[in-house]
């Protein structure tokens, strides 16, 4: 009796624990999951390539990462010429860090996947009147009015340069297999209207 006790006992503990047990995932589940992880990683490179060649004023760099379509609205020769004189006047905003604090979910619209990323920005603003401290300081509190609780923005008078920190949004497009590419988030909801994003993407945002 007690020996039948024992073996019955001994089934359902060894039922319980492999009810437990974490099922493998199938063939196709693998499969889907080894994809999914490996459009992460090459998501994550195009980031930190794209954030380089931002930080680094890499113009011909940072060009290859923006969504092809904007250069509909303007050609890229044109955006390369314009960026590389609005950095050389150094009037400019000097961005010098970026911190991807979040990642979305890799979605499918009928082209491709798209993802939005948050970053933390910190830029680097000369000030125009280095030799006129009443007048930085009378800046600083105009920039803070105006960017309001969507950035903080402080002033190194050793340095003269205006600290602008604030977060930022864009959205990441993998389409027909061309690669991950960028474009800003409010911009993508201003381009919508021009067919230049994808309108399932766009109806997506918030």
């Amino acid at each position: 009796m007690k020996k039948t006790l024992l073996l019955s006992l001994s089934l359902l503990l060894l039922s319980a624990c492999s009810s437990n047990t974490t099922p493998k995932p199938t063939g196709d589940e693998f499969k889907k999951e080894t994809q999914e992880n490996q459009e992460k990683q090459e998501l994550k490179r195009a980031l930190d390539e794209y954030s380089n060649a931002t930080i680094n004023n890499d113009i011909p760099k940072l060009l290859t990462f923006v969504y092809p379509k904007v250069f509909t609205l303007l050609p890229k020769e044109k955006m390369k010429a314009m960026l590389e004189q609005m950095y050389a006047s150094g009037k400019a905003p000097n961005i010098t860090e970026i911190n991807h604090k979040n990642i979305d979910p890799i979605k499918k619209y009928d082209k491709g996947l798209y993802t939005v990323i948050t970053s933390d920005m910190s830029m680097e603003l000369k000030s125009p009147t280095p030799d006129n401290a009443k007048f930085e300081s009378i800046l600083l509190e105009k920039l803070q009015r105006q960017m309001g609780s969507e950035a903080k923005v402080s002033l190194n008078k050793k340095d003269h340069l205006f600290i602008v920190q604030r977060e930022s949004k864009i959205i990441g497009i993998n389409e027909n297999n061309m690669g991950w590419k960028f474009v800003g988030y409010e911009q993508a909801k201003k381009y919508a209207a021009k067919n230049i994003i994808p309108k399932s993407i766009v109806d997506s945002l918030e």
